[in-house]
């Protein structure tokens, strides 16, 4: 028998789907130029060059907003011409450079430039490469919990601590909500792990369509634990969110399969003060008053 014959079926090398690489190209022809973070926070972050001028900043309401303190508040102008992509800055305190080059005036980017802004680099992509389409999905799945849609830890904890940097150097205000799903092994005790599962799902996909503005960001930040995070908004403001997705929660109908299941949630809210020193601090006080509201019954808002 010639050497390789035996070879048992695990052992054989998967036919790959052909298929596979058209849709990938198709997908990119109509991606548009992209810039991606390659160094500093939000790291894998992309921007889609989409709208004819687009103000890189550290505003909320900048096309691009990244929230690095050394980066201005309106940094640099990405503009589509005929000719391609200009970038300008925009009179920024650190300067905007393109491979290490400051820019003085408009300049043409070309495919892979670095752009340095601040204490951040970004790599730009032209148009219509399976690139684009590859790094939007490399930083979707990366920043992503896999089981409910929500920001994972990692992506949510780097959110916190560049809005506390933004907050304290603006002097804005700031507040964050830790959540925490009320008797959780309780739910997987009496119905299963599947149902669990579909409580955590079903309970994410509620706070972040339902019960969030444009500019919150929910994430997973434990077990059944979450982490929403409230820009520009003071306490009590946040004290007012934080008790309209607790009753959301309560009044929600959590059916699964041929089983109605009570969920409650316990919140615990905190703000930037006085008496934070850094973000760790801001959670350990958001923490502190989700413990408050555990230890005073459950199926309740607590704030520090």
């Amino acid at each position: 028998m010639p050497m390789g014959d035996d070879k048992s079926e695990t052992d054989k090398t998967a036919v790959a789907e052909s298929d596979t690489l058209k849709i990938r190209l198709e997908e990119a022809k109509s991606a548009p130029p992209l810039l991606v973070v390659i160094s500093g926070r939000p790291l894998g972050k992309n921007f889609y060059i989409n709208k004819e001028k687009m103000v890189l900043g550290r505003d909320l309401a900048a096309d691009i907003s990244i929230g690095e303190t050394s980066i201005s508040r309106r940094h640099t102008e990405f503009a589509v011409t005929a000719d391609g992509i200009l970038c300008r800055d925009l009179g920024s305190t650190n300067g905007t450079f393109i491979n290490d080059e400051k820019v003085e005036a408009s300049k043409k980017l070309e495919d892979g430039d670095l752009i340095r802004c601040g204490n951040t680099i970004l790599k730009f992509l032209r148009e219509g490469q399976i690139e684009n389409v590859h790094y939007g999905k490399m930083y979707e799945q990366a920043s992503t919990d896999d089981l409910t849609g929500a920001l994972n830890k990692k992506a949510i904890s780097d959110l916190i601590k560049e809005e506390y940097a933004r907050s304290t150097s603006k002097g804005l205000s700031f507040s964050l909500l830790m959540l925490d799903i009320d008797h959780f092994k309780k739910i997987n005790d009496t119905y299963g792990h599947p149902a669990g599962d579909y409580v955590l799902k079903a309970t994410s996909t509620l706070i972040r369509d339902k019960m969030t503005r444009g500019q919150d960001a929910v994430g997973r930040y434990g077990g059944e634990e979450f982490a929403l995070v409230l820009r520009e908004t003071p306490l009590r403001i946040a004290v007012d969110i934080a008790e309209r997705i607790r009753m959301a929660i309560e009044k929600n109908v959590y059916q699964f399969e041929d089983k109605t299941i009570t969920v409650t949630m316990s919140v615990g809210v905190a703000s930037v003060d006085s008496t934070c020193a850094s973000s760790d601090d801001l959670i350990a006080t958001a923490d502190k008053a989700l413990y408050d509201a555990k230890n005073q019954g459950r199926n309740r808002v607590c704030a520090r």
